[in-house]
């Protein structure tokens, strides 16, 4: 099979037991490309997209993408935060046995990883540091640190967005990572492979690759 972190940080979400809002019907949903964009994730994806090619985006006072505006004095010290020599949106593959797992780096600049996270709650560092995505980049990219960068976005209902101070932190591999992968990695394929969702799977995957 061919699978993203984003699918298999699903699968984890599911499995864990005392959350109630990731259905098995939702995580179906994932796996098989049914996707809903609600307003944090379109409203993060236009500033994702502002923070990788700003000059794409400019405009008098500020920036502007996917009918949301951004003031340049709420994204100065976005900018501050990102050395421009790095990469960003590096894709890489790793197999593990007969699987290949599909990682996307925010920013890659040596062995330095970034991620840039948008959220529209308060910030919860567990949440994070619990995720396989980037235990997965850190199994795949071998950095050295992954520095995670969360902005609290407000839009306020109206388009116009307001960055809050971002939190910014770092995770490291440790020694049993990669077998940590390995067995999240197996468990899921098991349930993929009992529920018959292994072929619908491999299709949507070889269609994005």
């Amino acid at each position: 099979m061919r699978i993203s972190t984003t699918t298999l940080e699903s699968y984890r979400l599911f499995m864990q037991p005392d959350q109630e809002w990731m259905t098995e019907q939702s995580l179906i949903d994932t796996i098989s490309g049914k996707f809903v964009p609600t307003e944090a994730v379109l409203r993060g994806k236009a500033f994702g997209e502002i923070v990788e090619t700003p000059e794409a985006y400019a405009v008098p006072g500020g920036y502007q993408r996917g009918g949301y505006s951004f003031s340049a004095e709420t994204m100065a010290p976005v900018f501050a935060l990102i050395d421009r020599r790095g990469l960003f949106e590096v894709k890489a593959i790793r197999a593990y046995g007969p699987h290949d797992v599909v990682a996307v780096a925010d920013h890659l600049l040596g062995t330095h990883l970034s991620e840039f996270k948008t959220t529209g709650s308060t910030f919860d560092f567990d949440k994070y540091a619990a995720s396989c995505q980037w235990k997965f980049m850190a199994d795949i990219f071998d950095p050295a640190t992954i520095t995670y960068h969360v902005f609290p976005l407000d839009d306020h209902g109206n388009g116009v967005v307001e960055v809050k101070t971002p939190e910014s932190f770092r995770l490291y591999p440790y020694a049993a990572l990669h077998q940590d992968c390995c067995t999240l990695l197996a468990s899921f394929v098991g349930y993929v492979t009992a529920k018959g969702l292994d072929t619908l799977l491999n299709a949507r995957q070889q269609e994005a690759a």
